[in-house]
Order: structure tokens, then sequence, then C-alpha cells
């Protein structure tokens, strides 16, 4: 269940779904760096989608990956390279 934002930084509580992101991902069915399942709760337990969230705050400047080994990390985002903007005799005319 969640409680609160995947950031350990952050103590922001989960409330509401359209606050924030909310992340899922499958686990791989035998992650590299552990064998398979010991026993049937085990077995279940790995092949149960992984959630967690980030508050509207973090979500700004923080995601979330899967680390490989049924767990996530949370990273900071990269950011798209930004285009300078221009203006044009198209932009300042009304339509």
């Amino acid at each position: 269940m969640l409680a609160k934002c995947a950031n350990p930084a952050c103590s922001a509580r989960f409330r509401y779904f359209h606050e924030g992101r909310l992340f899922v991902f499958e686990p791989k069915r035998v992650a590299p760096n552990r064998g398979p399942p010991n026993d049937a709760e085990d077995a279940d337990r790995s092949h149960c989608p992984q959630c967690c969230w980030l508050c509207s705050s973090c979500c700004l400047e923080l995601t979330v990956q899967p680390d490989g080994d049924h767990g996530m990390n949370v990273v900071q985002r990269e950011r798209a390279p930004q285009k300078p903007f221009t203006m044009n005799h198209r932009t300042l005319t009304a339509a």
C-alpha cells in the first residue's frame, strides 16, 4: 500500500491519485542477482506489480526507475534541452 512519497527526503502523504505521479513496474520473473523464489509466498510476491508514488513537488525534479532486483530507485529527471524561443511574423499575427 502507498503511504508516502517515494523520495526518502520527503514526508508528503499519499491521499489522492490526481496529486503527484504513480509508478507501476512489473518485476522480472527471476532477477539476475537472485535465484528463483524459495517458497510459494515468495513466488507470488515476485509476480506482483511494484507501485510507488512521487508527490506533486518531487515529481517535477525526480522520477522512479526499476533497479533490476525487485526494487526501485528514485533518480533525478533528465531535462530535455530547451530550444530558444524565436519570434517571427506568424507568431504576431492574430488568427
